[in-house]
């Protein structure tokens, strides 16, 4: 945590140098002078863009909910509202109607035998982590063929929720759009443009028509910088994740107190 504060507070240094050196050099060139007091104005640009940089990290690291898990609301070039669940274990169907169970292993699922999950079972009940078993049945057409959707894939959709289905040749895997990830990771992702916007126009008093285009230009600039930000404080939030579910596997397997 230490080293992310001191990464946010070497930003500050440097976007204040940076837009007062920008600043001095450019209105210099294109104006008459450059704006006045720029020894408070160039830091207090640099404030506001680390204060909303500060709250875009943390709302990402604090949307990693599983060491497994990658931050939601990453720059827009990385920027995803898909999740991936997968199950541990599936129960297929096979074309004999004999029931055949098979459990995850790395990124492939095998039975007791060995034998590798086959292609298009005739159904698939998927077991969570919660022992929770969910029924995946796959379209069929009038003669009980299957019925593959209009890009050629096969998919099997969960009985009672036909919004969750597997795809052939991903079989186990679930892909749920959030449509709330997205338009948060948008927010942020414009949120940031409009501070370059405001603080070039309203602080450092660039007019609006070059405050826009430097802001879009220092915007596109830090899209492909801040990855590096973001990933180690999604890293931060993985280390600290990982002693507090240990302690929580070792306060469920203690025996609770009679009352």
């Amino acid at each position: 945590m230490f080293q992310l504060v001191l990464i946010l507070l070497v930003i500050f240094a440097v976007l204040s140098l940076l837009l007062a050196a920008w600043t001095l050099f450019f209105q210099g060139y294109i104006y008459s002078e450059p704006v006045e007091a720029i020894y408070w104005r160039a830091p207090a640009a640099g404030a506001v863009l680390t204060l909303f940089l500060s709250l875009w990290v943390v709302l990402d690291s604090r949307s990693v909910e599983k060491p497994t898990d990658e931050g939601r609301y990453r720059p827009l070039h990385e920027l995803s509202a898909r999740e991936i669940e997968t199950y541990d274990k599936l129960t297929i169907l096979n074309q004999d109607r004999k029931k055949e169970v098979y459990t995850r292993q790395g990124n492939q699922y095998v039975s007791k035998s060995g034998r590798r999950l086959p292609e298009r079972p005739l159904e698939i009940i998927a077991t969570d982590k919660d022992g929770q078993e969910h029924l995946f049945k796959p379209k069929m057409d009038e003669k009980g063929h299957f019925k593959a959707d209009e890009d050629g894939r096969l998919r099997y959709y969960e009985e009672g929720n036909p919004k969750r289905y597997m795809e052939e040749g991903f079989l186990g895997q679930i892909t749920i759009f959030h449509f709330g990830w997205l338009v948060m990771g948008l927010l942020l992702n414009l949120g940031f443009l409009a501070v370059w916007f405001l603080c070039l126009w309203l602080l450092l008093r660039f007019q609006w028509s070059h405050a826009l285009g430097l802001a879009l230009a220092a915007w596109l600039i830090s899209l492909f910088v801040l990855p590096m930000l973001f990933t180690q404080a999604e890293k931060v939030r993985k280390e600290n994740l990982l002693p507090m579910q240990t302690a929580t596997a070792i306060s469920s397997c203690l025996p609770s107190r009679a009352s």
